[in-house]
């Protein structure tokens, strides 16, 4: 499952980041990740193998996991959907493999009714049908103990189609001027028992053959292409072909009318995309890139895809990216559809990002699932690793290795909190589940991939995985299980290695230190608040000194060790060459901290160019956070900035922009006599880019400098640089005139905002108006970014309205500037139970994300623990924790900052530079 991405793309004019306030830097990649039902028993243990012969039904009240003394073979599921009564009603033939005596059949059921009467076990009727809803399970207890062997569990039942976007749900489009429902499915993680009865679990693996009941003029998909249909006047029922072995999970629906574009792969796969009518064209570009990915993958893992056919839709209400089903993957409308007229290439980029995991995930993830949620990080982990692996392949102009560390940073991020947790969770319970599909789970998972793959060899790395996806096709599999292959193939001490990555939270960082001719490197476990932690690592060190073609790669097993200086690192007596850097290209999931003659070294490095841009965003985001938990100074992060000017890099810009915004937001609550002098400083080490590329596209200019320019503009605007905010007011007004005028196309449009009504007005009237799904999410991403109190309560009160789709409400929490997050924090208060009944999980938990981590007092924090005490829900129990922790990091941050001597003299030397 691909997260929400659904603010990618360029915004309206930098321009109108004027007109509302300044500008909401919304961070484009927020993580909207479906969360299921919350039930109790969550600290009680599994007991999966213990037969229950006898006793009460009672037994298997809050456990994590059910029991396998009974296990599915192959359902017989017919669904009939009524899509103006938003019900369904259907019927489910289980054959049950009994293992082990007893008289209970044990599975999952959440908010249906089923009907008792139609219940039976062979020809046996339950004398006991109990439901504990907050486990969402079913128990089925008999007079007597089941005959061992496969056996046939019937029983019908009937539904909601409910607007949770989860289970079996109805999303509303647009046909003809009229507003219609389609029926969607969306399982993961524990909601397919939503749909019908089922053993609900990533291990239970059975076939499954599906029959609908629709009316004759929609399209019906599935996992699997139709056997046949037979029609009766209205209505039609359309029955599809057996699958393989496949998690309940993974199981699709889609009820609706839709037109498509197709291909075929080498092999003749066939590939559709499908649209709502008069969009089919939008799905070209995925259509693309999902042909390519399916060659590649069946390539790399030298295993054919799975199935006969592969449908992807475009979905309008869908809470998460993207969502893998096998052979039908869903995907929010701005996931899956690009225009080339409309769109803006990040939207580009982001659609082909997410069509290559989503495909990645029919072999990582599909056809070898993970065993428990434990190791959900073998799907998202290895899906994200992947989706790079192809788009670079496909696009290599677009460097996205380099971007990757976008992933990488945001997980070391997360991960030097106390509030984080480890790659391989325990989950004891199914309200758990949805709280790991976060950057830990992607983008940590993904990163320690690619450190182990740079260890292993890119070579070895897969021919040990197309070993993997052989032995544990159509089956299941644990993390312990992939460390096993890798070592039998590469004869390296991998389970050893990457234990230490994945059964506890948290990463190293290597402080390394000149002594005679030798570097001392120590590691430690690094934390945001400063404080030490226990934790030790195997760490694949890499190491580069003077040049790219000395580098060096050994395991730090210990907690020091040291390197010798090459006599090719440079004369240190005369300066110069001389440069040693750690971590090369960022590989390794670990930060490095420098003593101050290998800092003033490789500050000296940056400024002569010899760094490559993987090493410019290292050094840079390293000194950050050092500075956040203030084992480095502020002082010395303004200075190592002070190097990136003039820097034309995307990626290594995106890193910078990401850096400053946070020095702005800081230095107003710490020392706001020096903010206006600091935001100068910025504005000085950005503007040379910016001035460079100008407002105007250019005739062949890449694909990074394309994305480039809005990041700049933005960035520019939002530290109050007149001259970019007057251009962009000037630009904007004539667009509200012309929509279709050159001066503002798709992807200069980007985070705009109103400091005054009219501003403001005029955006919601583009929002209205406007039928191209990014530039509707985009605006939404601005609205709330006004300084204006009246302005941002009425933006937010637009969640509660039928004006925003309840997946979108998110984009416009991302806008609110820290000016308003008093006003923000007061409204989530006072509206927190309707919020609560609104929303669930990740949804829910985007609130709390969005406004909390605002703040920069311990005193505010206090105050938020305080309202939350009785409030906290387990879909956003852990968020809670990490954005309070948040919020006391940066008040510790701003402490530092206003006790730190000689930092305005620093600032006036670097402004008075030439």
């Amino acid at each position: 499952m691909a997260p929400s991405r659904a603010g990618a793309g360029a915004v309206l004019p930098v321009v109108v980041a004027l007109l509302l306030g300044v500008v909401a830097a919304a961070a484009a990649t927020g993580g909207a990740r479906k969360m299921a039902s919350h039930g109790e028993g969550a600290n009680l243990k599994a007991s999966p193998g213990a037969p229950a012969a006898g006793g009460s039904a009672d037994q298997f009240r809050g456990k994590a996991r059910l029991p396998s003394f009974a296990a599915p073979r192959r359902y017989e599921l017919f669904l009939r959907p009524d899509l103006v009564a938003c019900t369904f009603s259907g019927s489910v033939a289980i054959s049950v493999a009994v293992s082990a005596p007893t008289r209970f059949l044990v599975l999952n059921a959440l908010d249906l009714s089923v009907n008792r009467a139609s219940i039976r076990f062979q020809a046996l009727e339950p004398t006991e049908v109990v439901f504990f809803k907050d486990d969402g399970v079913l128990v089925l207890g008999f007079a007597k103990q089941l005959p061992l062997g496969e056996g046939l569990l019937k029983m019908d039942f009937n539904g909601t189609l409910n607007d949770q976007m989860r289970g079996f749900y109805r999303s509303k489009y647009q046909y003809k001027g009229k507003e219609r429902n389609m029926a969607v499915t969306q399982f993961e993680s524990v909601d397919a028992r939503r749909c019908f009865p089922c053993w609900d679990e990533p291990a239970f693996k059975a076939k499954f053959k599906l029959t609908l009941e629709v009316p004759s003029e929609l399209v019906a998909l599935s996992n699997m292409p139709v056997a046949n249909a037979t029609f009766a006047g209205p209505i039609k029922t359309v029955r599809y072909q057996e699958s393989p072995p496949m998690s309940t999970y993974l199981v699709a629906i889609v009820v609706g009318l839709f037109e498509y574009v197709e291909g075929m792969t080498t092999k003749g796969t066939r590939v559709r995309v499908y649209t709502q009518i008069g969009k089919s064209n939008q799905g070209k570009f995925a259509l693309d890139v999902g042909v390519k990915s399916l060659n590649l993958y069946k390539d790399y893992f030298d295993t054919p895809y799975p199935l006969p056919k592969l449908d992807m839709i475009a979905i309008p209400d869908f809470a998460a990216g993207a969502m893998e089903n096998y052979g039908l993957v869903t995907y929010r409308e701005v996931a899956l559809l690009f225009d080339d007229k409309s769109s803006s290439a990040s939207s580009k980029q982001s659609v082909a990002i997410t069509v290559a995991h989503e495909l990645a995930h029919q072999w990582f993830g599909n056809l070898v699932t993970m065993e428990w949620w434990t190791h959900l990080w073998l799907n998202e982990g290895f899906a994200t690793w992947m989706s790079h692996l192809a788009v670079d392949s496909f696009f290599p102009q677009w460097n996205i290795w380099t971007q990757f560390l976008d992933s990488t940073t945001t997980a070391l991020r997360l991960d030097s909190l106390e509030a984080s947790h480890p790659i391989e969770v325990e989950i004891h319970h199914a309200s758990e589940v949805d709280q790991i599909f976060d950057a830990i789970s992607y983008d940590k998972g993904a990163s320690v991939i690619r450190m182990l793959q740079s260890y292993l060899g890119a070579e070895r790395f897969q021919k040990a995985m197309a070993s993997y996806m052989k032995k544990y096709a159509y089956s299941n599999a644990k993390t312990e299980d992939l460390w096993a292959v890798l070592e039998k193939e590469t004869g390296e001490p991998v389970k050893d290695l990457m234990t230490t990555w994945t059964k506890q939270k948290g990463y190293p960082v290597i402080n390394a230190k000149i002594k005679g001719n030798d570097i001392e490197i120590e590691q430690a476990q690094f934390l945001l608040d400063g404080s030490s932690g226990s934790g030790m690592w195997i760490v694949p060190v890499t190491s580069g000194c003077g040049a790219y073609d000395t580098q060096k790669k050994f395991l730090l097993k210990l907690k020091r060790d040291k390197l010798v200086i090459d006599s090719q690192c440079g004369d240190r007596k005369k300066g110069g060459n001389f440069w040693t850097k750690l971590n090369i290209n960022g590989t390794g999931f670990y930060r490095v901290k420098y003593d101050d003659e290998l800092a003033a070294a490789l500050q000296n490095a940056l400024e002569t160019k010899k760094l490559s841009l993987m090493d410019k965003i290292g050094i840079v985001d390293d000194l950050y956070a050092l500075s956040i938990a203030r084992q480095q100074t502020f002082a010395s992060l303004l200075r190592l900035l002070y190097g990136y000017r003039g820097e034309a890099d995307y990626s290594v810009l995106s890193h910078i922009n990401t850096v400053t915004a946070s020095i702005a937001k800081v230095s107003a609550d710490a020392i706001p006599a020096l903010a206006g002098d600091i935001k100068q400083l910025l504005i000085k080490i950005l503007l040379s880019p910016a001035e460079k590329l100008g407002w105007d596209p250019k005739k062949g200019e890449s694909h990074l400098d394309v994305m480039l320019r809005p990041l700049l503009l933005t960035a520019l605007v939002q530290l109050g640089y007149g001259k970019t905010i007057n251009e962009g007011v000037r630009r904007f007004n004539i667009f509200t005139r012309d929509r279709s005028t050159s001066l503002l196309p798709p992807d200069t449009r980007k985070n705009v905002s109103s400091s005054n009504r009219s501003g403001y007005d005029a955006l919601r009237k583009i929002y209205k108006e406007s039928a191209e799904g990014e530039e509707r999410l985009q605006v939404l991403g601005i609205l709330s970014s006004c300084r204006d109190k009246s302005i941002v309560l009425e933006s937010l009160n637009l969640i509660f309205t039928n004006e925003v789709r309840n997946q979108d409400a998110s984009m416009l929490l991302r806008g609110i500037q820290p000016e308003a997050r008093e006003i923000s924090w007061n409204w989530l208060k006072e509206n927190w139970e309707r919020i609560s009944r609104t929303f669930s999980g990740s949804l829910e938990a985007s609130f709390v994300k969005n406004i909390v981590p605002l703040f920069t007092s311990n005193e505010k924090a206090a105050e938020i623990s305080k309202f939350f005490a009785t409030r906290t829900k387990p879909g956003f129990e852990r968020t809670l924790k990490q954005s309070l922790e948040s919020v006391r990091i940066s008040a510790r941050w701003a402490e530092g900052i206003r006790s730190e001597p000689g930092l305005a003299q620093t600032v006036r030397e670097l402004l008075a530079k030439p």
